[in-house]
């Protein structure tokens, strides 16, 4: 978390109901792609006729075990994890779920050091990435989204098996745009309680850009993540990469 996970969520969608728009606009996201580490996911198992969208950031030596021996298809989400790193500090300073995340500079520290919940992005990264052979896995970053959305869709679409006309593409740029989801409450969290989410620390949909980092991170702190990338990533060839 957070790689673009909301955004997927919405893409698949409006996939999945052929570009009609009505369940994006009327239907908590939550539920449409229910989250397996939530209490109430165990509705959704309940229901087998139905295609089902799962939600989750759990690491894959947590989840892939499982997914080994069943016939979902995995679709992993990765971003620049600089950017991640400030997504999830704003994100923690939301949630009252999660610890106060002190200074950037603390949280950066624990970010590092894999001490945050679900554990190192490099760690979580690498483990999917693993699996590539073992599972019908679809990887895609954040920034490809940024840069081809109608694209990644079309690839989206034919790993899915789902028909993908000119009307679906045309609801996706306009539902899945930045400004339609920052406005959409069924997608921007505005539904949670206030002793849940405290909105008052700003937005959730907060600004849905490529390189946020450059605003938060100072020279010390961009050098020795650059160094610490390189030590844990150098030698995997990842399928897209990013500017670091």
């Amino acid at each position: 978390p957070p790689p673009g996970t909301t955004w997927m969520q919405e893409i698949l969608t409006l996939l999945f109901s052929r570009g009609d728009i009505l369940p994006a606009k009327t239907i908590p996201n939550w539920e449409r792609a229910p989250w397996l580490e939530q209490i109430y996911f165990r509705d959704t198992l309940q229901d087998t006729a139905a295609r089902r969208l799962i939600t989750t950031h759990l690491p894959a030596r947590v989840l892939a075990p499982a997914l080994q021996q069943s016939k979902a298809k995995v679709i992993y989400v990765a971003r620049n994890p600089k950017d991640v790193a400030v997504s999830f500090y704003h994100f923690h300073r939301l949630a009252k779920f999660l610890p106060d995340p002190g200074s950037f500079d603390t949280f950066l520290t624990q970010f590092l050091e894999g001490t945050v919940h679900y554990g190192s992005w490099f760690d979580h990264v690498k483990g999917w990435l693993g699996q590539r052979q073992l599972l019908d896995i679809f990887y895609v970053t954040y920034e490809e989204l940024h840069q081809d959305l109608c694209g990644t869709a079309q690839r989206l679409a034919a790993f899915l098996g789902c028909p993908l006309g000119l009307e679906t593409l045309g609801a996706l740029e306009q539902h899945c745009s930045f400004v339609t989801m920052r406005d959409n409450a069924m997608v921007n969290y505005s539904l949670i309680p206030s002793e849940i989410m405290d909105h008052s620390q700003g937005c959730f949909m907060r600004k849905g850009v490529v390189g946020d980092w450059r605003d938060h991170f100072s020279p010390l702190q961009n050098a020795l993540f650059n160094r610490l990338y390189q030590e844990e990533m150098g030698d995997l060839e990842l399928p897209v990469c990013w500017p670091m």
